[in-house]
């Protein structure tokens, strides 16, 4: 299998089906909410939350089996079906709309696969393994999310802002901007936030603003 390539993608208001109403769609219908898709959920059957989540309007549900002409429209379509015959002409038919297709599991039926990833506000780090084993991409992510924990959110909050306040203070020095922010981001401040001293945190994020 020929090497992936890596790539985050903006989801925001662009449509994407689903297919199938077990546990694993309710899953990345989740993750897909949270990344203000525009989700359709095809299955006959589904879970009560996703019940509920079609009945507060968050999704578009459609209780019936999937059928062909189902993906027009769609940026991305995810089959969660169990079923490799039902996967295999949802598969059929992305390819046939050039539309991105990922089987639940089944990585020889993917033209994309979803990785285990560490969300830290901000910061994503995303661990794939190719398919090869989803369990040991779990495993990293975990070991990921004890590295990285929660003030990483708080580190990159900071960072923004200060991003934002030198874009203003030198609107036509970009290395200047560049070298404080490398600064900052190598200095005693993520160490800070590590010990849980927010407050002497943002003293240092006020001072480096005077720079």
């Amino acid at each position: 299998m020929s090497q992936l390539y890596p790539i985050l993608t903006d989801l925001n208001e662009r449509k994407v089906v689903v297919v199938g109403g077990g546990n694993v769609a309710q899953r990345k219908v989740q993750s897909l909410l949270a990344c203000q898709a525009q989700v359709t959920l095809i299955s006959p059957q589904f879970t009560k939350t996703l019940e509920k989540w079609a009945q507060a309007g968050d999704i578009q549900l459609l209780q019936r089996p999937y059928q062909s002409g189902d993906l027009e429209g769609a940026w991305l379509v995810i089959a969660a079906t169990g079923e490799e015959q039902v996967n295999r002409e949802i598969l059929r038919e992305a390819n046939e709309k050039h539309i991105f297709c990922n089987v639940v599991d089944v990585p020889e039926l993917c033209s994309f696969q979803v990785p285990a990833v560490v969300n830290r506000g901000d910061l994503q780090i995303a661990v794939s393994t190719g398919g090869a084993s989803p369990a040991l991409a779990k495993q990293i992510r975990k070991e990921l999310q004890q590295e990285y924990a929660e003030h990483y959110e708080s580190f990159l909050k900071g960072l923004r802002d200060l991003r934002e306040h030198f874009k203003v203070k030198y609107p036509d020095d970009q290395p200047r901007r560049a070298e404080l922010l490398e600064g900052f981001v190598n200095s005693e401040a993520l160490e800070l936030l590590r010990q849980g001293k927010k407050d002497r945190f943002q003293q240092l994020l006020d001072d480096w603003k005077q720079r």
